[in-house]
């Protein structure tokens, strides 16, 4: 864009002193003329009016089209930035949405001895007691249909998919490569401590979850319903460490 708009001065300048050395030295070069060429022009007045014009609407003509396509570059650098700031304005109100959903968890715990006591807990803290406690409902971690009956699961579920959908966002999103990085960055965060196994926590120590004897996977205490979508979500963040 620099180098355009240098080589546009650089024209501009160009033909505005070719025009103005012209219209100074055709005056003089008139009256060593032929006088019989001269006659054929009328008076000099009119003579150098004839060939000053001519120039002077060439030079306006350069003038008028390097004006014009100015405003056209500028109308699509405007463009494009308010399709960048409705693009981190649409990331931004999912990612809203992802942290209302996140904070409204809420999760009755049974608490106590004799686990007869019941504590209600919001939020991060409640996503991940839910989980912790998953396994001791009596539900069939590999049933999908009796998990999809669970509140609890419907929500973390619906909190997945929204994830996964800023990820998509943020990938297609036209916008800077710092604001995508950004927003990866958060949304990993979130997930990590919110919803990911305590594995990831720490990816170094190389820790695995527990194996599952009845599908022989390490997927802990994690339903495979929610263990597969977050490794579909922790795929974006490889993909774009890889690049």
């Amino acid at each position: 864009m620099k180098t355009n708009n240098s080589s546009d001065n650089i024209l501009v300048i160009s033909v505005i002193l070719g025009g103005i050395l012209l219209m100074i030295v055709m005056p003089l070069l008139l009256p060593v003329l032929p006088v019989g060429h001269l006659k054929g022009f009328g008076p000099i007045g009119a003579a150098f009016g004839g060939i000053a014009n001519p120039i002077a609407q060439i030079v306006g003509f350069v003038l008028l089209y390097i004006a014009l396509r100015e405003r056209m570059q500028a109308n699509t650098v405007k463009n494009h930035k308010e399709i960048q700031q409705r693009g981190l304005k649409h990331l931004h109100e999912l990612y809203t949405l992802l942290e209302n959903n996140m904070n409204s968890f809420s999760y009755e715990r049974k608490v106590g001895k004799n686990k007869t006591s019941v504590k209600a807990i919001h939020g991060r803290k409640a996503i991940r007691c839910f989980i912790d406690d998953i396994e001791d409902m009596n539900i069939d971690l590999h049933n999908s249909e009796l998990l999809l009956q669970k509140d609890g699961v419907r929500e973390i579920l619906s909190i997945l998919r929204i994830a996964e959908h800023i990820l998509d966002k943020i990938d297609n999103a036209d916008i800077e490569e710092d604001d995508k990085a950004f927003y990866r960055n958060i949304m990993k965060h979130e997930l990590t401590f919110s919803i990911f196994p305590y594995t990831d926590l720490d990816e170094s120590a190389n820790l695995k979850l527990e194996l599952c004897e009845d599908c022989e996977e390490f997927h802990g205490k994690y339903p495979p319903l929610i263990f597969d979508k977050l490794q579909r979500l922790k795929q974006h963040f490889l993909k774009n460490q890889e690049i």
